[in-house]
């Protein structure tokens, strides 16, 4: 089920712009719009650039990510303000994405070895019904990687779109909810999930992200590369 619902979201090559909107406890909101292009590998690495466009305080700045099936990720983050990009290492990857409730970990697919998996029955979702899944980090390191002990979630039985993700800290306590609200069929059968909503519960801050002009096209691929992550 944890495969098939991996697989349904991997689209072979596509473009897209995106707007991040961040809300903190007292509703302020700041709006962060950026490009995206992401192409996946025969041997099934998947790689994604995601750059920035506005607000200018964070125009330019740049995200790449080699998303492996057999090993950690790698990830790069470009500044412009320090003409600099440095890599993103492992307990830097729970780390917030660009200030939101998104963490860094979360945008790329979770390794599908790096947890270990109890189906909790099956359980109905706004009248959908759902397996209910359990993932737990394998070990200490992966579960500093990823910030959390443990995730449920709810995946549809037929279509194997993943709803709901609850993530629970290392005391155990809910901390974190991700909700899946719209989904946009590319190809046949793939799906790229167009609506999402973080919300964190300890601090009452959430974040939403909306995909938009989303086209599959095929991917230049210079773009998957420091150099065009450093271009402005």
């Amino acid at each position: 089920v944890v495969k098939n619902s991996l697989d349904v979201v991997k689209i072979s090559s596509f473009e897209a712009a995106s707007t991040l909107t961040i809300t903190d406890a007292r509703g302020n909101t700041r709006v962060r719009k950026s490009a995206m292009a992401s192409m996946s590998l025969p041997d099934g690495t998947e790689k994604r650039i995601i750059k920035f466009t506005s607000p200018a305080e964070v125009s330019g700045t740049g995200i790449l990510i080699f998303d492996y099936p057999e090993k950690s990720d790698d990830m790069w983050i470009y500044l412009p303000a320090l003409r600099k990009t440095r890599r993103i290492v492992s307990k830097e990857k729970s780390k917030s994405f660009m200030g939101s409730e998104f963490s860094n970990a979360n945008m790329a697919a979770p390794g599908l070895d790096d947890f270990t998996y109890i189906l909790l029955g099956s359980e109905s979702y706004q009248g959908t019904a759902c397996a209910k899944i359990q993932s737990m980090p394998i070990n200490e390191d992966l579960m500093d990687e990823y910030g959390y002990s443990k995730s449920v979630s709810w995946v549809d039985e037929n279509s194997f779109l993943v709803y709901q993700i609850q993530y629970y800290d290392f005391d155990g306590d809910l901390f974190k909810t991700i909700t899946n609200s719209d989904f946009r069929e590319l190809d046949k059968g793939k799906y790229m999930v167009t609506g999402m909503k973080a919300v964190n519960h300890q601090n009452n801050r959430s974040s939403v992200m909306v995909m938009e002009q989303v086209s599959v096209t095929s991917t230049n691929e210079s773009y998957f590369s420091v150099a065009y992550l450093e271009k402005e």
